[in-house]
């Protein structure tokens, strides 16, 4: 892992990630992950609308990683 002009470790990417995945490795994986989310977030159970469907996940979960983050570093004051 390279390191930042302060010595510390760079954080990994979501770039730097990909760049060792194949193009098509990423493609057939995201039906899988929205899979994950599904169940996840127990989709079965909502309410009559959003029960059975996808709508929504991936900007639930985009929000939700967010918060996460957010809520370890005040906690921490690291990522």
């Amino acid at each position: 892992m390279e390191k930042l002009s302060t010595g510390g470790p760079r954080p990994l990417t979501a770039e730097m990630l990909c760049n060792e995945l194949k193009p098509w490795q990423i493609e057939t994986q995201k039906a899988a992950f929205l899979d994950y989310l599904y169940d996840l977030y127990d989709r079965n159970s909502e309410a009559s609308g959003l029960k059975g469907t996808y709508t929504g996940l991936w900007e639930r979960f985009q929000n939700d990683s967010a918060e996460i983050l957010r809520a370890r570093f005040i906690s921490t004051g690291d990522l």
